[in-house]
């Protein structure tokens, strides 16, 4: 018999025209499935502006958009640390969200683990906390990054590692009753964390909504290989195992015909790191801000993802989607995806420098079997549904809610294993 009772979907990103932003294009999909099954509550994001939905939606307060509007005229002017910027919203936002936290919700579940106020008052209620987390558990990354800086000798602080943030994660994550993995390391972190909660794989993801677009099958060779990297490049991202593989193939094949691009905006501190260690790097072109996607794409002859960690790179689907092989760390949860069936991806571990520059060179000696591997990655993109990752999320709440779905049944489904119940 099912509960009279609701579950309460929370997004900390925006609505969208067409969905939401980040984590809350997920949460905008399963309130549509929760809705259909009449399950939901509401679904709760930071600013929803006209964006009408077919299934209840708020923002988290009437003021919360305006408020949003305010702290981003005020940060124009006194450019504040982005950090901190974001501690900021996540606190004010927690603030907010507790007045949503009613006796007649059964589950809250949320994309993000910063409301400690709004935990604790679910939990004051009996209410059951479920959490999908985009990134890795925090405290991993936190460590990561400070292992990373101490190599590069860079002390700029971030989100990662602002002490009063991750004080704010430790006390919230306390309250959360179950965690889903989406993606293998994000289980695996929280796996073997100080979590004391449900861990559950389910893997799957969040598949872009990509225009249409059909590949040559054939290989078509050119003077020089071209190999790609494009990010927000932070230290997280890995640039400097990728550029010391490249310093190591330039230095061992001088003439060889190839050439490194690197697209997007550098932060402060890896800029100043590049110049002082790759400013006179051959063969190697920084083109900054990438205005045409496509263009860059298909332009390309392997690209790389060489990031330490990063839940599921948009732009690791990009280059599958335009049939391009990719070289990605195990670390990224889009690797799962792209490994599946006829692999379109070669995954290297971390901070893997020889791993990197052997599979550059492989897509270099071996351009046709790069490019047979570029199309298994659009097609392992191409016929991936993500309505059942959807569903199958919609299924276990649905369970624990008490409805008529049992645990049971997922385990039939080949994208959920390894739960720690």
């Amino acid at each position: 018999m099912k509960s009279n009772k609701k579950i309460l979907v929370v997004s900390f990103q925006s609505l969208t025209a067409q969905s939401g932003a980040g984590m809350a294009r997920l949460g905008y999909y399963l309130s549509a499935e929760l809705d259909k099954r009449g399950l939901l509550k509401d679904f709760i994001v930071y600013s929803k502006g006209k964006h009408k939905t077919t299934f209840p939606s708020s923002p988290v307060s009437y003021w919360s958009r305006f408020l949003l509007f305010a702290l981003n005229k005020m940060d124009k002017y006194l450019h504040f640390a982005p950090h901190k910027f974001r501690y900021v919203q996540e606190k004010i936002f927690d603030w907010f969200c507790t007045s949503k936290i009613t006796s007649d919700i059964s589950i809250l579940f949320v994309t993000q683990p910063f409301l400690k106020k709004t935990f604790a008052k679910a939990k004051r209620l009996g209410i059951q906390i479920v959490f999908i987390p985009a990134n890795p558990e925090e405290n991993y990354i936190n460590n990561l990054l400070q292992e990373e800086r101490k190599k590069l000798n860079i002390n700029e602080e971030d989100a990662y590692t602002y002490d009063k943030r991750i004080r704010f994660y430790n006390t919230s994550i306390k309250f959360v009753d179950t965690v889903i993995g989406t993606y293998p390391t994000v289980f695996t972190t929280y796996k073997n964390s100080n979590f004391t909660g449900e861990v559950v794989e389910m893997t799957g993801h969040l598949k872009p909504d990509f225009d249409k677009h059909n590949v040559d099958p054939q290989y078509k060779s050119s003077d020089t290989f071209i190999v790609g990297y494009l990010a927000h490049t932070v230290v997280l991202k890995g640039l400097q195992y990728l550029l010391a593989a490249w310093d190591s193939i330039i230095e061992e094949y001088p003439e060889i015909k190839a050439k490194l691009v690197i697209g997007g905006k550098v932060d402060d501190s890896m800029h100043q790191y590049l110049i002082k260690k790759h400013l006179n790097t051959d063969k190697l072109d920084m083109v900054g801000r990438i205005p045409n996607i496509q263009g860059f794409m298909k332009s390309l002859d392997v690209f790389v993802v060489p990031s330490l960690i990063d839940g599921g790179p948009y732009t690791a689907l990009e280059a599958a989607h335009y049939a391009v092989p990719v070289i990605i760390t195990e670390n990224c949860g889009s690797a799962e995806l792209l490994s599946r069936n006829n692999s379109g991806c070669k995954i290297v571990p971390i901070r893997d420098t020889e791993g990197l520059k052997k599979e550059i060179l492989w897509a270099y000696n071996n351009r046709h079997d790069a490019h047979q591997m570029g199309i298994n990655a659009k097609h392992n993109l191409d016929t991936y549904d993500m309505n059942l990752l959807i569903s199958n999320i919609a299924d276990y709440l649905e369970a624990k809610a008490g409805g008529n779905v049992t645990y049971d049944k997922l385990k039939q489904s080949p994208d959920v294993r390894n739960s720690r119940m």
